[in-house]
């Protein structure tokens, strides 16, 4: 009995090891083939000694910072050792304006792997690689670009002072440009990401200016690019940035079902919940009012889509948003004279849970 415990006990751990890492490299921002390093083991002596030969300025090739950026997922105390070199850093800085292209992406790759060290480590980093960073967001070189924008992003998650350190250079800023004018799909995918992360940790600290000019453009973006709603429904879950507009709801509305392809659950989720945010925040009935009017058309094709979807659960998402309609509305009693009544709540409740 005591070894099938034993023998259960390590399966969940080497389960766990296994999702560890599978989300570890996902927030990378880069893909490698596993198999090349599968018997790679790497020590704190091997990351001080790859230190030493890049602070000495020795033969340096791209399997060494391979190796490198490797060491560095396998914990904050191997990033900590690199540090500890006197010199390394600034070396490892100058490759990411090297003249062999190769070279400089693994430069900038073992910086998006350092950016998923602590909050310590963030904040020194975001002193540190910004500016040189920054100037490469906008690179022709889109592998450039794209890792750039992706380490920023990372280190934008770590916490608000990173953020602030990070908008001291308009990191905000340049990331709205980039997903206005870049033609290249990877750095608009990571664009998307280091906004979301942005958003999560600074939204309330961004002027409201910027944010409308973010919102519009996720507006104009969204056809093609989903993820947009998602950035949608982060904008308005800012108190203070009242979304109650008719343009808005309808373009949401009309989102949901456009050339005869129904949406993607997965983006109807950020959709549903921006409507919530945006009726809870309109002091008038407007918000609304124009949402249940809009349901006589729309509501059969939301259901349609969560009846597709069963296996994913939505009725929090959809319970939520009628609270903030009726509570918008005051409705107390379903019986009395008000704009709606019984039937009406019925009809409107069975859009949503299927």
């Amino acid at each position: 009995m005591i070894r099938v415990k034993e023998k259960i006990r390590y399966d969940v751990n080497v389960h766990r090891e296994k999702n560890k890492l599978i989300l570890l490299n996902a927030r990378r921002g880069i893909t490698f083939d596993e198999n090349d390093d599968k018997n790679d083991t790497f020590t704190i002596q091997d990351v001080h000694n790859i230190a030493l030969e890049i602070k000495k300025k020795k033969t340096i090739t791209r399997n060494h910072l391979k190796l490198l950026k490797h060491a560095f997922l396998n914990g904050q105390e191997f990033i900590l050792e690199f540090f500890r070199v006197q010199g390394a850093f600034d070396s490892l800085l100058h490759y990411t304006s090297s003249n062999d292209d190769a070279l400089q992406l693994a430069a900038f790759e073992c910086f998006c792997n350092m950016s998923l060290g602590d909050n310590k480590t963030c904040i020194k980093l975001a002193k540190l690689i910004t500016p040189y960073l920054m100037v490469h967001i906008n690179s022709l070189n889109f592998n450039i670009s794209s890792i750039s924008i992706w380490t920023l992003g990372n280190i934008s998650d770590s916490s608000e002072t990173a953020c602030v350190l990070l908008q001291n250079q308009n990191f905000f800023e340049a990331l709205v440009n980039c997903l206005k004018n870049s033609t290249c799909d990877e750095v608009i995918q990571n664009t998307f990401y280091a906004l979301k992360l942005m958003l999560k940790t600074y939204i309330s600290q961004l002027k409201i200016e910027i944010l409308n000019d973010l919102l519009q453009t996720c507006l104009e973006r969204s056809k093609t690019w989903k993820e947009s709603f998602w950035i949608i429904y982060q904008i308005s879950c800012r108190q203070d940035f009242a979304l109650h507009d008719d343009h808005l709801m309808r373009h949401l509305l009309n989102s949901i079902h456009s050339d005869d392809e129904l949406v993607d659950i997965k983006f109807l989720i950020p959709i549903l919940r921006t409507f919530g945010n945006i009726i809870a925040l309109d002091q008038s009935n407007n918000s609304a009012n124009t949402f249940l009017f809009a349901l006589k058309s729309q509501g059969p094709i939301i259901r349609h889509i969560l009846i597709q979807n069963k296996s994913i659960n939505l009725s929090n998402e959809c319970a939520w948003l009628l609270g903030n309609v009726f509570n918008s509305l005051h409705i107390n009693n379903f019986n009395d004279n008000n704009v709606i009544n019984a039937d009406y709540f019925e009809e409107v409740c069975s859009y949503f849970f299927v």
